[in-house]
């Protein structure tokens, strides 16, 4: 795990131990985990991985959340992923591919919002209020869990059109629920990437990444519905990607609905 001081920028009862088949384990049945109740399926899990090509305690963790994908998908869970790419790695000898600035932007709004002086890789964020080492695959499990028994209280439907002429994905949302002083996270991912890296400390290796973000907006929701745009960079590929939305508390972090939407290819 490799740490990086904060720089001022501008800017439980009833634990459903096993939310997600993969909990059924030998690793994790050992620590007592069951299948999910019926109720679990009402919840929903929003988890973000920041991380770096340029950080040799990263794979582990983004393995773990490749698997966190993989078995939500097979038990039909609604886990929405999101693995950010921060850039300030990037000076150790390789320029992550799939890094930006807005990502390590992110990361620090969640430090400074809880009054932290540092962020880190690999860190795992789940429901926006939960935050540990996302290597820790036992956490993430309990803490997916845990956001599973909190009900959604805001709901969030979108449609999305890419205009090819103009490398961008237009997003047409509409809110319900509770959404008040509350903030809209839009984000365009492609659901798998691989590459090998050709110096820094994965030198030689080849990576592999789910869910990454792509382009990523966040806004002030003043009204029910809109529509907004976000950028796609230069080698992004169509195939294989989805639209994420998920509505969340600016002063709890606390993400309180969202839901994804598959990016056609013209």
């Amino acid at each position: 795990m490799r740490f990086r001081n904060l720089q001022p920028r501008k800017l439980c009862t009833g634990l459903i131990y096993a939310c997600l088949a993969f909990l059924a384990s030998p690793a994790i049945a050992d620590e007592g985990a069951g299948r999910p109740s019926s109720g679990a399926a009402k919840g929903f899990a929003v988890v973000e991985l920041f991380t770096s090509q340029g950080c040799s305690s990263c794979p582990p963790a983004d393995a773990t959340l490749r698997q966190i994908v993989e078995s939500a998908a097979h038990a039909e869970f609604p886990v929405y992923a999101l693995s950010f790419h921060v850039d300030y790695w990037n000076r150790l000898g390789w320029t992550d591919p799939y890094s930006d600035a807005a990502y390590s932007d992110r990361q620090r709004w969640y430090a400074s919002t809880r009054k932290s002086t540092r962020v880190y890789t690999p860190q795992m964020v789940v429901g926006g209020t939960e935050e540990f080492n996302g290597s820790n695959r036992l956490k993430a499990h309990q803490a997916i869990a845990r956001s599973f028994e909190r009900p959604s209280t805001a709901g969030v439907a979108l449609t999305a059109r890419h205009n090819a002429s103009k490398r961008r994905v237009e997003v047409s949302y509409q809110l319900d629920g509770k959404f008040d002083d509350k903030l809209l996270n839009i984000a365009i991912i492609q659901n798998a990437v691989a590459n090998v890296v050709p110096s820094g400390e994965n030198a030689g290796r080849k990576l592999s990444h789910s869910h990454v973000v792509c382009a990523f907006k966040t806004l002030s929701i003043e009204k029910a519905q809109g529509t907004t745009g976000l950028a796609l960079p230069v080698d992004f590929s169509m195939k294989s990607s989805q639209v994420i939305g998920y509505i969340q508390d600016p002063k709890t972090l606390e993400i309180t609905g969202a839901s994804a939407v598959d990016l056609a290819v013209d």
